[in-house]
Parts: C-alpha cells; structure tokens; sequence
C-alpha cells in the first residue's frame, strides 16, 4: 500500500533516492532531485499530495508491432481520450499499453477514478498525440478484462482523422526543476514549474535572484509523454509574472523559452497535450490558457 510522503521523509541536502508523483501517477521530482533548503521542499509539496513512485506498480507493455500503429506514430504510453459516439459527456482516459496482430491493448478507461461502463462488440472513438498532429479513431472493443490488470482489447481500428496542434498553449504543470543563472552567479535553485508552454513558463521560486526581468537562465528538468522520458536542458530570460500574487510567500517568475531542439519541442507539444485531457477529464478545476 503506497504511503503519502511528508516534508520528514525527504532529507534536504541528498538526492531523491526514488522520483516523487502526485496521486494519479503524474511525475513532479525526477529520481536525484535535491532540496537544499525547508522552503523548496516546501515549494514542491504545496500543491497537493505527493507519494514515492517506487510504491506504484508499474504496468509491463508489449512491444508495438502493428501496421497502423507503424503509420500514425502512437507510441506505448500514449494518454487517450475514449468515449462512445454522440456522447456529449467529457471522455475518460486511458494509455495505451500495447498491440498484437493489429489490435490494440490499453487501459481500462476512467473518469475522475471511476471506470468507464463497456460491452464486447461496442464502438469507441479515441484520439492519441503523435507529438505533432492529434489522431482520432473508431474502433470495437473485442474483448475487456480485469486481471491481470483492467485493459481493453481494441479491434477493426480505423483513422478518422489527424488536426495538427497549433498556437502556444499554457497548461497547469507541477514540476520540480533546476533554475540557475547563465553567467554563473549564485548557485542553482531547485524550483517549481506551475504552468508551462512551448515558448516559456510560470516557475515559483524560495529565492529572489531570478526578480530582474531580462536575466539570462537555464531551466533543467525531466519532462515524461507519449510514453516517453528526457531531460530537458532550455536556455531563456526571466520576464515578470502577470499572475504573480505578492501575498503569497514564495517568488513568481516568468521565462520565456529561447531556441531549442525538434526532440525537446516534439516532447514539449505532448506534454501539453496530455495535460489538457488530464485537466478535461480527470484533474478538477484544471484550466488551459493561450501563453
């Protein structure tokens, strides 16, 4: 049974010995992280609960192998919106956790921790995130069950369609990071990213270094979608936070993003697209903006 972890359990000074995630699974400090001080450890706990991700059981998949998987770029992983044709409800959610002989297997769908309501033969219409388009398909449940984990195996699987996802969206974000300054004064700063996009993001912070508007910074952290994991290293410039409350204890500031690689805009694009179904579905009180 997984334990949620409190401020004692993570000894300032050391590196994480396992990587932190919030309630669902989502990933908020990478195995390594360290907290020099109470108040970034404080940082990173605030915004909800917080539980070791040794504790979760991880699901085993299968490797990918099918033609159409082949054409539209799912990876094993990949979130998922499900629902049934018509239905004017919010989609449930799902990963796709493997193929075999053109099907495919992916989790048992649900929507605010309760399980989606399915029988064999049904259609289901889901849509998946290649990193640069949005695909959509129809598809038959073949089969449903629930050891030993709850799945479905999908079948007769047909593209409807792909849009490309377009603008600089701003989605909530609840990552711990690394923020240091790029002519080397001062140390790095373990940090909070609260919201993020393709061109910057909204960070707190327990230091007051980062306040000059104009400061050229790196901003390190480890970034995990469409079932994939990379450590992202992105050069910018501080800029003030039009939301920053200056009640609140610790310090906001905004970066935006200068140049970086096709692999780390390609991972950017399905973080945030994964995290605009997560707060449709399954995050309340989740808002996305344009940034």
């Amino acid at each position: 049974m997984r334990r949620e972890v409190q401020a004692d359990d993570i000894e300032l000074g050391n590196p994480l010995k396992s990587a932190l995630v919030d309630e669902l699974g989502f990933p908020v400090a990478d195995e390594g992280t360290v907290f020099n001080t109470a108040e970034e450890r404080t940082l990173a706990l605030q915004g909800g609960r917080c539980f070791w991700a040794d504790d979760l059981a991880p699901l085993r998949a299968d490797v990918p192998n099918a033609a159409w998987h082949d054409r539209y770029g799912l990876l094993v992983g990949t979130l998922l919106h499900v629902k049934r044709p018509g239905d004017a409800n919010r989609a449930a959610v799902s990963r796709l956790i493997g193929f075999n002989d053109g099907a495919a297997f992916i989790g048992w769908p649900s929507l605010a921790g309760i399980p989606a309501e399915i029988d064999d033969g049904e259609t289901v219409l889901f849509r998946g995130f290649s990193g640069t388009n949005i695909h959509s398909f129809s598809a038959r449940v073949q089969a449903t069950s629930r050891t030993p984990f709850p799945y479905w195996m999908l079948d007769d699987i047909r593209h409807l369609e792909a849009r490309e996802l377009r603008g600089s969206i701003r989605v909530p974000a609840r990552l711990v990071a690394s923020l240091s300054l790029m002519d080397g004064q001062g140390k790095p700063q373990t940090v909070l990213i609260t919201d993020l996009s393709t061109g910057g993001a909204s960070i707190s912070t327990a230091s007051s270094q980062f306040g000059t508007p104009g400061q050229q910074v790196l901003l390190e952290f480890t970034l995990r979608a469409a079932g994939l994991k990379k450590k992202l290293s992105i050069e910018g410039w501080t800029r003030e936070d039009p939301d920053a409350d200056a009640a609140e204890p610790f310090h906001h500031v905004g970066m935006a993003f200068d140049a970086y690689g096709e692999r780390e805009s390609l991972l950017l694009y399905a973080f945030i697209h994964e995290q605009l179904l997560e707060s449709a579905t399954m995050r309340p009180g989740g808002k996305g903006g344009e940034g």
